[in-house]
């Protein structure tokens, strides 16, 4: 096969496939190679900006919530926690993966939460790096800029999916055929509508019809919004005013049970200390043309940098230790179980401290309050702690998940709905097939021991993902990505050409901010 073919076809494929195929080829001649090729060291690691690791806590969460709903849907004996029996007259022998902290890899809910508040980071970073210059001219442009292609960016991936879906219905391939096709657009439009687009339910669960997952879209739309608008009004005020305006406001959410809202604006407060973070590192390697221990005699300013490196070694080490703690306590966190929680150890305590305006009597009431607080841990320390950033976040599949992470959310449900049952097995009760056998994984291997049920769930997981994998990757390329060009195309029609914050523009606006705050 000819390299520039294969060259076009690895775009097609996910980045695992893409990678192996084109380290396989033999490399062009040294006369085709230009200078750009030449002068590039191909032992430079590749240049990640400052929140790559966001985007690939986002990408790990996507796959937590992949491999969420098909445990959920095909391996519902496995959710309890450990010990913890609905039924005890049919509880089945617990297994090693129900345990706390190692559940969390199948504990969809919380990575929800994780993805509000890294919304909310990377929806207001550029515009409070802005405010931090005092560009406030730039800063709503930045604002207009996001709240114009944000609909578009957010809402088109999912209605173009539900198109997909409304043909797999009528083909008969997915359940919910109507009888006629006037009542199934009808229908269609209703879940589009009401369920998908639709931005005034604020946090409530509205569950679109032909996809459920997509709950989050219009959750995830009005408040960007919101956070669009406490951008725009706390933009004039110092940094301490704003952050203390922004933490109360965040406190006042919580205490109203608004848990979305509270987990937006902390992104915006996380994304404040980041830009703190970043001027300060840039700040520490100034040179100093009078440094404070060469005014001093020699022995006595070694000392003092010695006294300052021990003291910020000492502070380096408590601030880590805390960051694994917080990591911790929010893995365990994220193990909180769909039911029987007022009967888990650990979980129960967190139930009677959770907020009164967070409904008790809602089995997801109290929960929504502890994610919140986890997600925001979890982004803050995930931020903090490099070798989880350089060894996990920024890995290659870390990045590359984050990548297609919006995909993967919109397209594992249909997928696994369209190919779980030939998999798995037809079987809405898991434990029919504990003293029978059926086709599928399940009456192959069956569920009669706590070994049998691991090797049944890794092994129909194995076999499914690869299939979403490559769905999701198509569709980012095909769908995903061509919104997002759209969004901006549409911008640049409907917005004069002095009004569009092109890259240049940005780039020039930063050089000269950053000049004169050094001046």
């Amino acid at each position: 096969m000819p390299r520039r073919m294969v060259l076009r076809l690895r775009y097609l494929l996910p980045c695992p496939l893409s990678f192996r195929l084109t380290s396989q080829l033999p490399q062009p001649a040294p006369e085709s190679y230009t200078y750009t090729q030449a002068t590039k060291d191909p032992h430079k690691p590749s240049s990640r900006h400052a929140t790559a690791y966001l985007d690939g806590l986002r990408g790990l969460a996507a796959l937590i919530v992949c491999l969420c709903h098909y445990t959920e849907e095909n391996h519902p004996n496995l959710t309890p926690w450990y010990g913890v029996f609905p039924n005890p007259a049919t509880a089945l022998e617990p297994s090693w993966i129900q345990l706390p902290f190692i559940r969390v890899v199948f504990s969809g809910r919380p990575m929800v939460h994780v993805f509000f508040v890294i919304s909310g980071f990377a929806l207001s970073v550029k515009a409070l790096a802005a405010v931090r210059a005092r560009d406030l001219g730039r800063c709503q442009k930045i604002l207009a800029s996001a709240a114009f292609r944000r609909p578009v960016r957010l809402c088109g991936p999912p209605v173009l999916s539900m198109v997909l879906i409304f043909g797999f219905v009528r083909a008969g391939w997915l359940w919910g055929a109507l009888p006629t096709l006037r009542l199934q657009l009808r229908d269609w439009f209703a879940a589009v509508y009401y369920h998908v687009i639709w931005p005034w339910g604020w946090d409530n669960h509205l569950y679109p019809p032909y996809n459920v997952n997509l709950w989050t879209i219009p959750i995830e739309l009005c408040h960007s919004m919101l956070l669009f608008l406490v951008v725009l009004t706390l933009s004039r005020m110092r940094a301490v005013t704003r952050v203390t305006f922004a933490f109360a406001f965040v406190v006042y959410c919580l205490h109203c049970g608004k848990w979305a809202a509270a987990e937006f604006v902390s992104g915006m407060l996380l994304a404040e200390a980041h830009l703190v973070d970043v001027e300060a590192r840039s700040e520490r390697h100034l040179p100093l043309t009078n440094p404070s221990h060469c005014l001093t005699n020699a022995q006595g300013g070694q000392l003092a940098v010695l006294r300052r490196i021990m003291r910020r070694s000492v502070v380096k080490r408590m601030k880590t230790v805390l960051h694994i703690m917080v990591l911790i306590a929010a893995a365990f966190v994220a193990g909180w179980p769909n039911v029987d929680s007022f009967r888990t150890p650990g979980i129960r305590g967190l139930i009677l401290l959770t907020p009164g305006a967070f409904n008790p009597h809602d089995p997801q009431g109290p929960q929504k309050f502890w994610f919140a607080l986890s997600a925001i841990g979890t982004v803050w320390s995930c931020g903090r702690l490099t070798f989880v950033r350089k060894m996990v976040l920024e890995s290659r599949f870390a990045q590359y998940a984050g990548r297609i992470s919006f995909s993967l959310y919109i397209v594992h449900g249909p997928v696994f709905n369209l190919f779980q049952d030939a998999v798995l097995g037809v079987s809405t009760r898991p434990e029919r097939w504990v003293s029978s056998k059926g086709r599928g994984l399940r009456g192959w291997i069956g569920i009669n021991t706590a070994f049998n049920r691991i090797l049944c769930w890794a092994t129909g997981f194995s076999i499914l993902f690869p299939i979403v994998l490559l769905v999701a990757h198509l569709f980012c390329r095909f769908v995903d990505e061509p919104c997002v060009r759209l969004a901006k195309r549409i911008e640049i029609r409907v917005f004069s050409g002095a009004d569009v914050v092109s890259p240049e523009q940005e780039m020039k606006s930063q050089d000269r901010a950053e000049n004169t705050r050094l001046a």
